[in-house]
């Protein structure tokens, strides 16, 4: 059963409840989301996004021109296993699984910081659930990691 402060009506300050197991945890949205923009988790994820976009786009870039290497080797005749066997690192598959791996990670730290956020500014989980377009146990679980890894 949920508890809603000031008996249903809005309240003056914005407060988050998780409950887990019987324990509710209440974080209070004006102090740490509004009050205190320097240590804004939101805002720290999303710098973190942007610097994982921008290591993304130099490795772009250096696949980019792998890409054309690769070619004008197989149009000068070398083979797949000449070509890969060579001194020029990182391959293609280890730029993209670099690329793909620093955009899930800034992206989960994002998601999960978003959500708390929300949740503490008043939205329940179903609303969070469909903004995001997962579930509301999804939901359910990026609030609990954010709340065990911090």
């Amino acid at each position: 059963m949920r508890h809603r402060p000031n008996g249903g009506r809005p309240p003056q300050e914005v407060k988050g409840y998780c409950e887990c197991a019987d324990v509710r945890h209440v974080v209070s949205a004006a102090a740490y989301y509004v009050q205190d923009v320097a240590n804004d988790p939101v805002l720290e994820a999303l710098d973190g996004l942007v610097r994982a976009l921008r290591n993304n786009q130099a490795r772009i870039e250096a696949t980019i021109a792998r890409a054309e290497r690769i070619r004008e080797q197989r149009d000068a005749g070398l083979s797949y296993r000449e070509i890969e066997s060579g001194v020029d690192r990182p391959l293609i598959v280890e730029l993209t699984r670099d690329n793909l791996a620093a955009l899930v990670e800034a992206g989960s730290r994002l998601r999960r910081a978003e959500a708390r956020a929300l949740h503490a500014e008043g939205m329940t989980m179903e609303q969070i659930a469909e903004l995001f377009g997962v579930t509301r146990q999804r939901v359910s679980a990026l609030l609990r990691s954010d709340r065990e890894s911090s």
